[in-house]
């Protein structure tokens, strides 16, 4: 569970195939951002390190529920993928949320493209 202070977030719909499977849109923000008071466990506590492939993408899984609520991700290993639906205060104080489209099947080609590193920034 996590809280979020921003007015407007962009969100990304990747359609590769660990995000497509699990549905997962996410925001990205920068590593300093994250941590006490927007995360209410330590990490170690609260979550299950997983990762796979290139092993450059962090995946901390909820030792609780099995949802993936954040990640590092590989397109920005400077910063913390947090699943949309995890944060809290959506449901009182919502921001302005962008959805946009990351092609992740066709990973390398996009990464420049997309603008999603700028993300962690």
């Amino acid at each position: 569970r996590f809280r979020c202070s921003a007015e407007e977030v962009t969100a990304w719909d990747c359609n590769c195939s660990d995000c497509y499977m699990r549905k997962n849109v996410h925001i990205i923000i920068p590593r300093s951002q994250f941590g006490p008071p927007l995360m209410e466990e330590k990490e170690e506590d609260a979550t299950t390190l997983y990762t796979w492939g290139t092993k450059r993408a962090k995946r901390r899984f909820c030792k609780t529920c099995g949802i993936l609520p954040y990640y590092v991700p590989r397109s920005n290993p400077d910063g913390i993928g947090i699943t949309l639906y995890c944060v809290l205060d959506f449901q009182e104080n919502k921001p302005k949320v962008t959805i946009k489209q990351f092609d992740g099947v066709n990973w390398e080609d996009n990464l420049e493209k997309s603008g999603i590193q700028n993300e962690s920034k």
